[in-house]
């Protein structure tokens, strides 16, 4: 009931906002705001019966602030409401020396962090279990420069809880590659965006690895794999397929999905809903 009320609130302002970007000042604008509900159902198959349920729901923002030509200062907040509700912040100054080169320092994504889904966009509150692997914004400060069109790098310094860490990150015309060194652990990871699918995969030091493929056949189906290794209770072996819809004005979309996890033998359902 709470979260259905503080959608019920927000459903005019955030449908507004769906023109934007739109500008608040001469220098300050609000890029993006989000909205998202995900309600999911889970049976196994040794107890049919018993049924559990969950749902979330994430509002979010994002707001700059430009100085000059080259200098600009960006702040994004989002709000989960779930069982365990929590937040997401970043804080960003952002400088452009010249076309090709960007220095960004805050807290905010690291290298690594960018092959996460931004909790701003619609893909955040939906994010595989590979992408969950991946860390989150850190104390960090990174150089990133455009080689060309199809190609960008990136190197980056990070503050890791009690260690620096150093990023790295190579941006290519569909596949991205990043990962982190520290005193304590190293992460590599990859995806990628083709025609017909899209992948996330990681692996961390104590070799463990995810993977993600969400296949593109048909414009709105998607079945979709998801595997973790090695076996542990957070091992996930998901095969699913999801159904997209969208309203006719393409205001508001989602998807139906379903799916089962052999690792656990549970049977879920799916439905998302984002503006």
């Amino acid at each position: 009931m709470r979260i259905f009320i503080t959608l019920l609130l927000l459903f005019p302002v955030l449908v507004s906002a769906q023109k934007g970007p739109f500008a608040l000042t001469n220098n300050s604008r609000v890029e993006r705001i989000f909205a998202g509900f995900l309600s999911e159902t889970f049976t196994t198959v040794n107890k049919p019966a018993f049924i559990q349920n969950s749902s979330a729901l994430r509002v979010a923002f994002m707001l700059s602030d430009s100085f000059n030509k080259k200098s600009s200062f960006r702040v994004f907040g989002a709000l989960t409401i779930s069982k365990q509700s929590y937040t997401n912040s970043s804080v960003e100054f952002i400088w452009k020396p010249d076309r090709k080169t960007k220095i960004v320092m805050g807290y905010t994504a690291t290298l690594t962090t960018e092959l996460r889904p931004n909790p701003t966009t619609a893909e955040s509150l939906i994010e595989s279990k590979a992408q969950a692997t991946i860390t989150g914004a850190r104390p960090t400060i990174k150089l990133q420069y455009k080689y060309s069109d199809g190609l960008s790098l990136g190197v980056g310094l990070s503050y890791h809880d009690s260690t620096g860490a150093l990023h790295v990150g190579i941006n290519m015309k569909n596949i991205r590659l990043a990962g982190f060194v520290s005193k304590y652990e190293y992460f590599l990871g990859s995806d990628g965006q083709f025609r017909f699918l899209n992948y996330t995969i990681t692996y961390r030091k104590t070799a463990a690895v995810s993977v993600a493929v969400f296949s593109k056949f048909k414009k709105s189906i998607s079945p979709f794999i998801e595997l973790q290794f090695p076996n542990s209770h957070h091992t996930a072996k998901v095969f699913g397929i999801r159904k997209y819809f969208a309203e006719k004005s393409n205001l508001t979309k989602g998807f139906m999905a379903s799916g089962f996890n052999l690792a656990t033998k549970t049977f879920f359902i799916q439905f998302y809903l984002h503006i």
